[in-house]
């Protein structure tokens, strides 16, 4: 039993007549036949009887009929209900952006959305990203990015992208000394420096923990501040170091440009992956903000300027 054959049972007991069901549905009248032989064979009955005076339902027929007006009523509700999401995306949005990041990301994306969506209102919460896996899980956040080397579990992870981490430092001069020829600067000349960094529960800091870590080496870390738009601001005042993500340091808040260096022997690098519950599958909605949040990403690597960043397979799609 299938649709086709559902909709020419319908007709013909509208129509009362083979012949005028077929030109009704535009098929030819054997075909039609065909498909009603084949749905009185499945269902061990005969649906119609032909008289003088036209094609009549039989007993069983009249008691099929409303099986098959209800079915094909609930197909055609359930094409128009998906045609209305098609048509347009409704509802709320709740994304997580770790703050490395939200400088490049949160304006373009909301931008974005009220252009392209103007019925989805989207919530941007800028966190740790340690914060972000706990409010996706809990349900607070739709999906966010977050820093995962590894599988975290209650979470489903697309890797995006793949980025190294810089020294920032106030001018060359303060750290000419420490740069290789190819302007870049060893991990353990860069760890001895006088550094501000963010706290010790911080996933950036965690990473940059674990990297010296296995070289056998700790960091100099005289100040501790987790706000990163005040960190590049207490390396142009104090003289101080940091390390940091390059976008990051994307924002122009009209301040004197910073000196950054690419870290090497081994470089710092950290995975940015976009997470959502497992077992929640996203809205429409939701999935078309990931969809532009993939979009502005892949938007920013094509501008050249994250040269420190690599495009994984997430990003593709």
């Amino acid at each position: 039993m299938n649709l086709k054959q559902l909709g020419y049972f319908v007709a013909i007991a509208e129509q009362r007549s083979f012949l005028k069901a077929s030109q009704l549905l535009h098929v030819s009248q054997p075909s039609v036949s065909a498909q009603i032989r084949l749905l009185e064979e499945e269902l061990g009955v005969q649906l119609f009887e032909r008289r003088p005076d036209g094609t009549v339902l039989t007993p069983e027929g009249r008691d099929f009929l409303v099986h098959a007006r209800n079915v094909l009523e609930s197909v055609e509700a359930a094409r128009q209900s998906m045609r209305a999401h098609h048509a347009a995306e409704v509802g709320r949005v709740a994304v997580g952006i770790p703050g490395s990041i939200s400088p490049i990301l949160s304006l373009p994306l909301i931008e974005a959305v009220q252009r392209e969506c103007p019925n989805v209102r989207v919530k941007v919460v800028s966190g740790l990203s340690g914060h972000v896996y706990q409010w996706i899980i809990d349900g607070t956040l739709d999906f966010g990015l977050v820093f995962a080397g590894a599988a975290v579990i209650g979470l489903d992870m697309d890797a995006l992208l793949s980025e190294q981490l810089v020294l920032v430092a106030r001018s060359r001069d303060d750290v000419a000394q420490w740069l290789t020829p190819a302007g870049e600067v060893r991990l353990a000349d860069a760890a001895r420096l006088p550094l501000v960094m963010p706290g010790r529960d911080h996933g950036l800091r965690k990473v940059v923990d674990d990297a010296v870590r296995r070289i056998g080496i700790a960091l100099n870390v005289t100040t501790e501040l987790d706000a990163h738009e005040l960190l590049t601001e207490m390396v142009r005042r104090t003289g101080c170091f940091s390390i940091l993500s390059l976008a990051a340091l994307r924002v122009g808040d009209g301040n004197a440009p910073v000196f950054v260096a690419r870290i090497v022997e081994p470089c710092i690098e950290r995975r940015v992956s976009l997470a959502h519950a497992s077992g929640r599958p996203l809205s429409r909605s939701a999935r078309r903000v990931e969809g532009i949040v993939r979009h502005l990403l892949r938007e920013q690597l094509a501008q050249g300027w994250w040269t420190t960043a690599t495009p994984l397979g997430g990003l593709a799609r």
